[in-house]
């Protein structure tokens, strides 16, 4: 496998952080909810490692979302139409689909939203119900909100009140798992948010599948900058092993 080079098609702001990229070349991006590419643009001298990013989208084009943090999410908030951009993937597992008698909760914290709208998109196509969980610090942190409203049913917190109910997505998804359905929860954001919302599950006899963020310059293996301990203490890693794990092989949980 190797870098395939592409161009933006696309490239929109939303807010003041945030950028949706859309890439499209020669070859199809094939990737499912889940899965990522390593990203790395023409950025002259700059010594900037490949960047990994969750699919968005896949097909004809790829699209990612990136929040401009530091030099290189920078770059590429601030590419253009027609640049082009090298991609490497899809790469790593992606989530399994839930039993036809679950309703889907999608449970989602700032970039984490990438794959699972993607998620979102697949589950409507097929017919599955799906519940979005979509937590930020404020309202300015909720890009794509408004286009998972369009597909599914969506309920947003956030910790100031500016948008929706006030508090932590863990709030809405212990209510919601709470009642008397069948669940299959499916998480991507930051750990700590990981770990209660596979705790959640866990309490509430739920099946929970969480996507890892970690730095890694590879995406396939060599570098071993994603190594992780699974609840046996066994070495897995990010990028070949995952994103896709299930949670309480990685945090445990309640019983």
């Amino acid at each position: 496998m190797k870098y395939q080079k592409t161009e933006i098609s696309k490239i929109i702001r939303i807010g003041t952080e945030y950028a949706y990229l859309q890439f499209t070349g020669d070859s199809l991006v094939e990737g499912e909810p889940g899965q990522f590419v390593m990203i790395r643009g023409s950025w002259g001298n700059d010594p900037i490692l490949p960047r990994a990013f969750s699919l968005v989208e896949s097909g004809t084009s790829g699209g990612i979302l990136v929040r401009d943090v530091g030099i290189g999410t920078s770059l590429l908030c601030n590419m253009k139409e027609g640049d082009p951009l090298f991609v490497l993937g899809p790469l790593g597992s992606p989530y399994e689909m839930p039993e036809t008698d679950e309703t889907a909760v999608l449970v989602a914290g700032g970039v984490g939203v990438a794959p699972l709208f993607f998620l979102a998109k697949h589950l409507r196509k097929h017919n599955i119900k799906t519940v979005f969980i979509y937590g930020a610090r404020t309202s300015e942190d909720l890009p794509l909100s408004d286009e998972i409203g369009k597909i599914t049913e969506l309920r947003v917190t956030t910790e100031d009140g500016t948008t929706g109910k006030k508090g932590l997505v863990t709030d809405e998804l212990k209510t919601l798992l709470e009642t008397d359905s069948k669940f299959s929860v499916y998480s991507c954001g930051p750990h700590k948010m990981l770990q209660a919302v596979g705790d959640l599950s866990t309490k509430n006899s739920a099946r929970c599948q969480v996507a890892l963020e970690s730095p890694m310059a590879c995406g396939m293996g060599t570098c071993k900058g994603c190594a992780i301990k699974d609840v046996d203490g066994n070495f897995k890693y990010v990028c070949t092993d995952g994103p896709v794990f299930e949670a309480a092989r990685v945090f445990g949980g309640q019983k």
